[in-house]
C-alpha cells in the first residue's frame, strides 16, 4: 500500500454531491484489512459502506456521526503503524479538498492528538468510541439538560439517537436546571428526510405539473384477485394488479413511459414501475423493473422484497433508480383521493385513492360499483394533456380486461 491512504467522502451515485456520516465501524487505532468495512455513508435515502482498499491502521477520524460533507472531503486516514504522527499531520495539512467544498467543511485542528491518546478515551466509551453522538443529538441533549453519559444508545452500533435523549429527559434524566417544559419536542431531520425535502422542493418548483383525474370501476379486478388468491401461492394485493395494468398501459402509451434528463426525453421499451413505500424514515420510490414481463405473483414478490429492504434500511442504489413511472397508493389508509408530486427524472406519477362502493347509472339503471379514484400528475414540458388522457384511457381498458 502507499504509506498513507486517505479516507475521503466517496461519490456513491451520479447525482451525489454530499453524504452523511451514518456511523464508523472502525475507531482510531483499529487495525484495518483490505476489504474491511470502515464507515457507513448515507446518501439518496440509502446507506452505503466504504471498504478499505488497503491494509493498515485507522490513524485519524476527522468527521463525526451526523456530519454532512461534500464529496471528496477528507474524513479519515489509514496508514501503517510505522508511519509517524508528524507524517500523517503533514499529509492532512496538504490534502487537497475539492473546489466545491464549503469553508465550513471539517478542518483538521493544529497538531492533532496522537493515535494512542485518541484511542484511549475511545476504549473508555467516549464520543469517539462506543458513545456515538452526532452534533444534532449533542445539541438536543444540551437543550434538554440530559447527561449523555447516563444514556444508553439504541441506534446502529450503539449510537445515541434523538429518541434516546428525549426518552431520558422524560424519564427524569434531565439536569435540575431544566425547570420548564417548552411544550414541544425537537425532532432533528434525518438524512433521508432532508433528501426527500430537497428533492420534492426542487420537483415542485422546477416541474410544471398538471393533473388529470378519473375513476375506475374495479369490481372485475377484485374478482380476479379473489380467484388468484383462492388458487394459493403468493398473496396478491389490489396494488399488485394495478401495477401490472399500469405496466401494460405504459407499453401501449409509451409517451408517458419516460424520463426527462438534461433536456432529452428517454423513452423506455419496458415498464420500470416505481412504487411508493412508506417507512418510519420517509417515503421511498422503489423500482419494480420490467414489470410488464412479470406475472401478478412476480410483481407481488418483487414489491414485497423492496418493502422489506426499505423498512430494514437496506435498499440499494439500483432499488431507487431507473424507474420510468411511479405509482403511489394511499387507498389502504382510507384516503379518498390526492395529487402527488412527480419524482424526477420520471415524467409522471399516478396517485390512487380508496376503492369504495357507490351507486352508478348504467344503461339507464342504477347499480352499485366499486370505484377507485386515480389522479395523474404530468410534467407538462414533455407530456401534453391529450397524451396523459390517452394513458388514463388505456389504463382503464387494462383494468376492465381483468373482469
Amino acid at each position: 500500500m502507499s504509506r498513507i491512504q486517505p479516507v475521503a467522502m466517496p461519490k456513491m451515485g451520479i447525482e451525489m454531491i454530499e453524504g452523511t456520516i451514518a456511523g464508523w465501524r472502525k475507531q482510531p487505532g483499529d487495525a484495518v484489512a483490505q476489504g474491511d468495512e470502515v464507515v457507513e455513508i448515507e446518501s439518496d435515502k440509502i446507506i452505503n459502506v466504504w471498504e478499505s482498499p488497503v491494509d493498515g491502521v485507522l490513524r485519524r477520524q476527522l468527521a463525526a456521526d451526523g456530519d454532512v460533507l461534500k464529496v471528496g472531503v477528507l474524513i479519515g486516514v489509514i496508514a501503517g503503524a510505522d508511519v509517524s504522527d508528524a507524517d500523517i499531520d503533514a499529509f492532512i495539512a496538504g490534502f487537497a479538498a475539492p473546489a466545491a467544498a464549503p469553508a465550513a467543511a471539517p478542518a483538521v485542528a493544529p497538531a492533532p492528538a496522537p493515535v494512542a491518546a485518541r484511542a484511549a478515551p475511545a476504549a473508555e466509551g467516549s464520543d469517539e468510541g462506543s458513545r456515538r453522538v452526532s452534533p444534532v443529538v449533542r445539541r438536543l441533549a444540551e437543550e434538554l439538560g440530559v447527561d449523555l453519559d447516563t444514556v444508553q444508545g439504541s441506534g446502529r452500533n450503539g449510537r445515541i439517537t434523538t429518541e434516546d435523549v428525549e426518552r431520558a429527559a422524560s424519564a427524569g434524566g434531565a439536569a435540575p436546571a431544566q425547570a420548564t417544559d417548552p411544550g414541544y419536542r425537537t425532532i432533528a431531520l434525518s438524512p433521508t428526510r432532508r433528501t426527500i425535502g430537497k428533492r420534492l422542493s426542487e420537483a415542485k418548483q422546477q416541474i410544471p405539473h398538471f393533473y388529470l383525474e378519473t375513476e375506475y370501476a374495479i369490481d372485475g379486478l377484485l374478482a380476479h384477485r379473489e380467484r388468484l388468491n383462492a388458487a394459493g401461492g403468493t398473496r396478491i394485493s389490489v396494488n399488485d394488479l394495478v401495477v401490472g395494468c399500469v405496466a401494460r398501459a405504459l407499453l401501449r402509451e409509451p409517451r408517458v413511459n419516460i424520463n426527462f434528463v438534461d433536456g432529452v426525453i428517454q423513452q423506455f421499451s419496458h415498464a420500470h414501475v416505481a412504487v411508493a413505500i412508506a417507512t418510519d424514515e420517509g417515503l421511498y420510490a422503489a423500482t419494480i423493473r420490467n414489470a410488464d414481463t412479470l406475472s401478478p405473483a412476480g410483481i407481488a414478490e418483487a414489491g414485497a422484497a423492496l418493502a422489506d429492504r426499505a423498512r430494514r434500511g437496506a435498499l440499494r442504489q439500483e432499488d431507487i433508480t431507473g424507474g420510468s413511472f411511479t405509482v403511489s397508493n394511499l387507498g389502504m389508509f382510507g384516503v379518498t383521493r390526492f395529487v402527488a408530486i412527480i419524482n424526477p427524472p420520471m415524467g409522471a406519477i399516478l396517485a390512487l385513492g380508496r376503492a369504495e362502493q357507490r351507486p352508478v347509472v348504467r344503461e339507464g339503471q342504477i347499480t352499485v360499483a366499486t370505484l377507485m379514484s386515480a389522479t395523474l400528475s404530468c410534467d407538462h414540458r414533455v407530456i401534453d394533456g391529450a397524451v396523459g388522457a390517452q394513458f388514463l384511457k388505456v389504463l382503464g381498458e387494462e383494468i376492465a380486461a381483468l373482469a
